[in-house]
């Protein structure tokens, strides 16, 4: 009998019917409204569109403080268009963007295409620990510091207020920018301050709805320190059409945030992850430096000698598939080996819980030679 293969490698909400729902009842919305749908698909919706920028300050909600207002509101074709745009306006090429020693895979790739230089500050279960973030300062004159730190990829932490303040103010000190990633903040209701919040005027503050609804929603919102700033930095990539977003997406996603729909989602997307972080935590929370999370991922260190790529292969070849921490390392060797599992993609609860059992099985079989 083949063994059952269980895929938890993309960090994607889990799909629940609400979802076709939303988009069945949206469509025949459309479709009976005076709304000519003729005209989104004719003209492209781009940063001068005052509805989507108001439905970005929505979605954002209260992680920016105080609220900004839709003039600093950059709206694009999803999260990682928006990093490659800010990493082009604000790190010229040969410059150095420093980021947390284990970051998004993508990040790598983006930074070659902007011709950048990408730097690891060392982290700690707090995230950038500040001595590293100034030494590397110090030593690369970085133009902008990426930060991904509200439930981290890959490793789960949340930095704290008092943490972020300090590398906040390190930023300020060397002259860099922060570009903030909360693609995961929603979750949580218990929430440090954001940077964007923090130090305003150095922030690119960047939300997205994909890892919240469905990795197809490809809209992102950006908010910039100031307008000036947003035109200044973006002037000279205004007229590429790239980054602008889907018009017809736009329209969906501005009408859902507006009538509630999203929220309703998101509502209903959190509650489904926190089951199934409870059977992950139920499973594994006795396994030293475990980080469970509100969010779709979770955080196991691999057992004492083994490499992440070797606990994640010998978990493949029992048909559970994660992600190795070597993957966000890039060039560099990762001083953390583990592994990064999603929650969103098995099925069911019964489907989790038993790519945990595999995942926890192997990590014993590892550690104590058998499963006690």
């Amino acid at each position: 009998m083949a063994r059952k293969q269980i895929s938890l490698m993309r960090a994607a909400p889990p799909y629940l019917p609400a979802l076709s729902e939303a988009l069945r009842k949206t469509w025949a919305a459309f479709a009976e409204s005076d709304e000519d749908l003729v005209r989104d698909f004719r003209q492209r919706r781009d940063n001068r569109n005052e509805e989507n920028r108001s439905a970005g300050v929505d979605w954002i909600g209260n992680r920016v403080r105080p609220a900004p207002a839709p003039h600093r509101i950059l709206v694009t074709n999803g999260t990682m268009n928006s990093i490659l745009l800010l990493t082009c306006s604000l790190v010229p090429p040969g410059n150095v963007l420093l980021t947390e020693e284990l970051t998004v895979p993508q990040i790598y790739t983006l930074a070659k295409i902007a011709s950048v230089e990408v730097q690891g500050v060392r982290i700690d279960k707090k995230g950038l620990i500040p001595d590293d973030f100034e030494r590397k300062c110090r030593k690369h004159a970085p133009r902008a510091v990426y930060i991904n730190c509200t439930v981290h990829n890959p490793t789960a932490y949340v930095t704290p207020t008092e943490r972020r303040k300090e590398i906040a103010e390190i930023a300020r000190k060397y002259g860099l920018q922060i570009i903030e990633d909360e693609a995961q903040a929603l979750y949580l209701e218990d929430l440090p301050d954001s940077f964007a919040t923090i130090a305003p005027d150095i922030s690119w503050y960047l939300m997205g709805l994909s890892k919240y609804l469905s990795l197809d929603v490809r809209i992102a919102f950006v908010v910039a320190p100031s307008e000036r700033l947003l035109a200044n930095n973006l002037e000279r990539l205004l007229q590429v059409s790239t980054w602008h977003p889907e018009p017809v997406m736009a329209s969906v996603v501005t009408r859902w945030i507006r009538s509630g729909v999203a929220q309703s989602l998101l509502r209903s997307v959190r509650t489904e992850i926190r089951k199934r972080q409870a059977i992950v935590s139920e499973l594994l929370s006795d396994i030293d430096g475990f980080r469970g999370s509100s969010g779709i991922h979770f955080w196991l260190p691999a057992p004492a000698g083994v490499d992440s790529e070797q606990f994640s292969r010998m978990i493949a070849e029992a048909g559970i598939l994660v992600q190795p921490s070597k993957l966000y390392a890039g060039d560099c060797g990762a001083r953390f080996e583990g592994i990064r599992p999603s929650v969103g993609d098995p099925v069911d609860f019964a489907e989790i819980r038993y790519a945990v059992e595999v995942i926890r099985d192997i990590y014993y079989l590892f550690w104590f030679g058998s499963v006690p």
